[in-house]
C-alpha cells in the first residue's frame, strides 16, 4: 500500500472520531496521516494525486473547524500542576513512588485525616487539551503537505510552534503490534555465496588515464542572512475576529480564505484584492453576485485567466460584455453557438469577417436567405482574390451550376475547360469546346482546332490537324496512342529523334527503317517549329491553376 492509500485509510477513520466530536480518538489517524505525509517530501498540496488531495483538505478544514471548547478556569494549585509536556513523565513515575511504600497491613484501617489517592479528573481541562493536541497536530499535517500558510493558523489556534526540539508524534499501539509483528518474521535463509571467478587477462581492469589538474572555483559570495519568519500570534475569539486579526497583521489572504470558507463573500473580495489575488478577488465577487465589483475586476486580469475563471463561475453574461467592450465578435459568436443560438452566432461571425462560419451557423438556423446571402459574398470575395476555382465549387455545391459557369467563363478556355471537368461540369465542358473549335475553324488557327479537338477526344482528326499545323511533335504521341506506328515512326525520324525512331522501327521489325534511324544524330538538328502566333492566346494563358479549395478561417 502506497503513502497516498494509507492516507486515505486513515482519513476514513479520522471521519469517523470527527462525527463523535471525540478529540482524543481524533489524535491517532492525525498522527498516522502526518508519519505518512513526511516521507513523500512535498513541496505542495498540489503533489498529491487528486483524489488523495481532495479527501485531505475537505476532512483537514472540517477537523481545523472544530468549536473550540471553553478555557477552564485555573486552580489554585495549578502552577504545581505539571505540564502536558510533563505528564506522561509523573505519570510513569507514580507508579515507582508507589512502590516504595510499604504496602499496609491486610485489614488495617487507613489513616485519619488521608485523603484518597486517585487525583480529580477535571473533563474541561481534557476536552480543551484534547482540542489544543488536535490543533496542533492537523498544523502538523498541512506543513508535511507543503502548505506553510494553514499550517500557522493551526499552530497559532494550537497555541504551540513546533521548534527544532520537536519530534515525531509515536506510532499508535496498534502500528507498533503491526511492525513488531512484521520483524518476527523469519526471513528465508539465502543459499551459499558463490565466489567470483578470477579475471583472467581479457577481463583485467585496465588503469585509469590521470586526470588533469582541477581549476579552482571562484570564490561564492557570502550569502546574506535569511530572514527569521516571525511566528503567528495565537488568534482568539470566533472566526470573524480571527479574520480582523489576520487583516490587521496584513495577511490579507488568509484573512479572505476565512471569510470564503464562511460565505461572506463581499469581505473575501475586498480582502482578496488588497492581498493581490485577483484571480480569487473575481471569483468571491461573482459567488456574492456583486456584479459591480466583478465588472471592475475583469478588467485588469489577464486574458489567460479571465475565461476560464467566468466560466467555471458561469458568468456568461458578464464574459459577453467582456467580448463584446474588446470587439472580439469571434469569441462572442463561439459563446452563442454553446448556447445553440446559432442565428445570433452566424451575426457576430458576419461582423467579424468569418464569413464561411457565419454561413454554416445560418444553415444550422435554416436560415436559407441568409446563407445564400453570405454564400455570395463569400464568391465575390474569392474572385477578387483570384480563387474562381473556390468560387465556383461553392456555388456547385448548392447546384447554381449556371452561376458557375459564368464565374469560370473569364478564364482562359483551356483554363476554364479543365475547371469544369474538375467540378464534373461535362456537358458544359462540351459546349464550351464546340464553340471554341468553331470560332477556330472560322478564324483559321489550324493549332487552336487541333487542341479542341484533342480535348473533345476525336484524337484522329487531331492527329491529322496538328500535321497540317507543323505541330509534328504533336502529332506523334497521338499517332501512337492510335496504334499507327508507322507514321509514328516516320514523324520521329522526321523530328530526328533517334532513340524514339529506333525504338518504333524495332516494335515494327522494319530493318531499312532501323539502319536509317541509327545514323541519326543523338540531339535534333532542328528545334520544333513554334506554335501558331494567331492561337497564342489560347495555349499561352492557361498557365498556372489557384488553389482548389477556399482558406479556411
Amino acid at each position: 500500500m502506497g503513502p497516498g492509500q494509507r492516507v486515505i485509510v486513515e482519513l476514513s477513520t479520522l471521519e469517523k472520531a470527527l462525527s463523535k466530536t471525540d478529540f482524543t480518538a481524533e489524535k491517532a489517524p492525525l498522527q498516522a496521516i502526518v508519519r505518512s505525509l513526511r516521507p513523500m517530501r512535498l513541496k505542495s498540496l498540489e503533489d498529491l494525486d487528486l483524489n488523495t488531495r481532495g479527501r485531505l483538505i475537505t476532512t483537514m478544514l472540517r477537523v481545523q473547524r472544530q468549536p473550540k471548547p471553553p478555557a477552564p478556569e485555573a486552580a489554585p494549585a495549578e502552577a504545581a500542576a505539571p505540564t502536558p509536556a510533563e505528564a506522561p513523565a509523573a505519570e510513569a513515575t507514580a507508579p515507582a513512588e508507589a512502590a516504595e511504600g510499604a504496602a499496609p497491613a491486610e485489614g488495617a484501617a487507613p489513616a485519619e485525616g488521608t485523603a484518597p489517592t486517585a487525583p480529580a479528573v477535571d473533563p474541561a481541562r481534557e476536552k480543551f487539551d484534547a482540542w489544543t493536541d488536535v490543533m496542533f497536530l492537523v498544523g502538523q499535517v498541512w506543513r508535511a503537505a507543503g502548505d506553510g500558510d494553514r499550517a500557522e493558523v493551526a499552530f497559532s489556534a494550537s497555541g504551540r510552534q513546533p521548534g527544532a526540539e520537536a519530534e515525531e508524534p509515536a506510532a499508535p499501539a496498534r502500528t507498533e503490534e503491526r511492525r513488531e509483528r512484521t520483524e518476527r518474521r523469519e526471513r528465508p535463509e539465502r543459499g551459499e555465496r558463490r565466489e567470483r571467478p578470477e579475471r583472467g587477462a581479457a577481463g583485467e581492469r585496465r588503469e585509469r588515464p590521470e586526470r588533469g589538474e582541477r581549476r579552482d572555483r571562484p570564490e561564492r559570495g557570502e550569502r546574506g542572512e535569511r530572514p527569521e519568519r516571525r511566528p503567528m500570534p495565537e488568534l482568539t475569539g470566533d472566526w470573524r475576529e480571527q479574520a480582523k486579526q489576520l487583516e490587521a497583521m496584513g495577511r490579507t489572504r488568509d484573512a479572505g480564505r476565512m471569510f470564503e470558507r464562511n460565505n461572506a463573500f463581499a469581505d473575501a473580495a475586498r480582502l482578496f484584492e488588497a492581498g493581490g489575488d485577483l484571480k480569487s478577488a473575481l471569483r468571491n465577487a461573482l459567488a456574492g453576485s456583486d456584479n459591480d465589483t466583478a465588472r471592475r475586476l475583469v478588467g485588469t486580469l489577464p486574458a489567460d485567466q479571465l475565461a476560464p475563471t467566468l466560466e467555471k463561475a458561469g458568468a456568461y453574461e458578464l464574459l459577453m460584455e467582456h467580448y463584446v467592450g474588446k470587439a472580439d465578435f469571434e469569441n462572442v459568436a463561439r459563446l452563442y453557438e454553446r448556447a445553440r443560438q446559432f442565428d445570433q452566432a452566424a451575426l457576430a461571425y458576419e461582423r467579424a469577417g468569418k464569413l464561411t462560419l457565419a454561413r454554416k451557423s445560418y444553415e444550422r438556423s435554416r436560415d436559407m436567405a441568409s446563407a445564400n446571402r453570405i454564400r455570395g459574398l463569400e464568391v465575390k470575395s474569392l474572385v477578387e482574390r483570384g480563387d474562381r476555382l473556390g468560387a465556383a465549387t461553392l456555388l456547385v455545391a448548392v447546384g447554381q451550376r449556371r452561376e458557375a459557369v459564368e464565374v469560370l467563363g473569364t478564364l482562359p478556355p483551356p483554363k476554364a475547360f479543365h475547371f469544369m471537368q474538375r467540378l464534373n461540369l461535362e456537358e458544359e465542358a462540351k459546349e464550351l469546346a464546340q464553340r471554341e473549335l468553331a470560332r477556330a475553324e472560322q478564324e483559321q488557327k489550324p493549332a487552336g482546332r487541333a487542341r479542341w479537338l484533342e480535348l473533345l477526344g476525336d484524337v484522329t482528326a487531331a492527329a491529322e490537324a496538328w500535321e497540317a499545323a507543323g505541330r509534328k511533335d504533336k502529332a506523334l504521341p497521338l499517332h501512337e496512342k492510335l496504334g499507327n506506328l508507322a507514321r509514328a515512326a516516320q514523324l520521329a525520324e522526321e523530328l530526328q529523334q533517334r532513340d524514339k525512331a529506333i525504338a518504333l522501327y524495332t516494335q515494327l521489325g522494319d530493318e531499312a527503317g532501323l539502319e536509317r534511324a541509327k545514323v541519326l544524330p543523338e540531339a535534333p538538328a532542328v528545334a520544333p517549329a513554334p506554335a501558331d502566333p494567331s492561337d497564342a492566346g489560347s495555349e499561352g494563358e492557361g498557365g498556372g491553376e489557384p488553389p482548389a479549395t477556399p482558406p479556411a478561417e
